[in-house]
């Protein structure tokens, strides 16, 4: 396995928020103090986890500076690149301000340290780039872990990402996932409250850090692994990993937060994100899309109901 790339102090652009530039948004400051930074570019940067503010991490692009504060981006170790060519993405679905794509394992969602080519951004806009012959941009509404399949979604508007992130913001997104854990929990559903702290690539349980919730139903017990129903009611990094390990009953190929890797361990995580649900951002009318199970995963359930 390749190890995960941090930054170094070489690649650190600092900045320090004047009194005029009170209330900016995060990245149009980034786009005129940063002369490497385009805002488009500044905004990759964000939704990487790649920009600080006096010390904290900051993923929301709009989020306005105060005078006085330090803020911090790595440029050296995050290439802005040409996607690499002949790949694709599945399409769920799509409209004038929506495109849902099923993003496959070891895909990141977005550029970020230890990847730069062939992010499910990338990809996505070079699609859409060759089938419309003009540049297309797309604007990520959420993420998925690299070794995580399932739906993810990009807003095609600047309006629509607005709507979306509002409804982001007042908890009116459904997120369900499939997981296949080791063991068999005790109960047959259960709800997890662990506050999270996140570091850098890692999340941990802290009292000092921020609620997170997980709820989890079984849906399929096997010889020492079970299929469950996961949904997250809140969004932290690594939240359904770190939770479910936290019980006792980390996520199958998860090197990460569970045990080294086994004999008849999967290769990959088998944390599959199966649907989203939420208000459309033009008319508010609920829109839910889905993603089946992909092959490996079935066939990993297969060899376990055969077992």
């Amino acid at each position: 396995m390749v190890p995960e790339k941090t930054t170094s102090p070489a690649s650190s652009q600092r900045t320090l928020v004047r009194a005029e530039e009170a209330g900016k948004r995060l990245d149009l400051l980034l786009a005129e103090r940063v002369p490497e930074l385009s805002r488009r570019r500044a905004r990759l940067l964000i939704a990487a986890g790649a920009v600080w503010i006096d010390g904290r991490r900051v993923l929301v692009q709009s989020r306005p500076v105060a005078a006085g504060q330090e803020v911090v981006c790595h440029l050296l170790s995050f290439a802005f690149t040409n996607v690499e060519t002949g790949k694709s993405l599945t399409i769920l679905h799509e409209d004038g301000a929506l495109l849902a794509v099923e993003k496959p394992a070891g895909v990141p969602s977005h550029p970020t340290y230890a990847r730069k080519l062939g992010t499910a951004l990338q990809v996505a806009e070079a699609e859409l780039r060759r089938r419309e012959g003009r540049k297309i941009l797309l604007w990520p509404l959420h993420r998925l872990d690299t070794a995580t399949s399932g739906v993810l979604l990009f807003a095609k508007t600047q309006a629509a990402a607005r709507a979306v992130n509002q409804s982001f913001a007042r908890r009116r997104v459904a997120k369900r996932y499939h997981a296949l854990v080791r063991g068999v929990p005790a109960a047959a559903s259960g709800e997890i409250r662990l506050a999270l702290a996140e570091g850098h690539l890692r999340s941990e349980a802290s009292t000092s850090g921020k609620q997170a919730v997980t709820r989890y139903e079984v849906l399929e017990v096997f010889a020492g692994a079970t299929l469950l129903g996961i949904e997250p009611l809140t969004g932290r990094m690594h939240q359904i990993r770190v939770h479910l390990a936290a019980i006792g009953h980390p996520v199958l190929g998860d090197s990460k937060y569970g045990r080294e890797a086994e004999r008849g361990t999967p290769a990959r995580l088998m944390l599959h994100a199966s649907s989203l649900a939420l208000p459309h951002p033009i008319g508010g009318r609920p829109f839910v899309v889905e993603s089946p199970l992909p092959e490996d995963f079935c066939s990993s359930l297969v060899n376990l109901r055969a077992s």
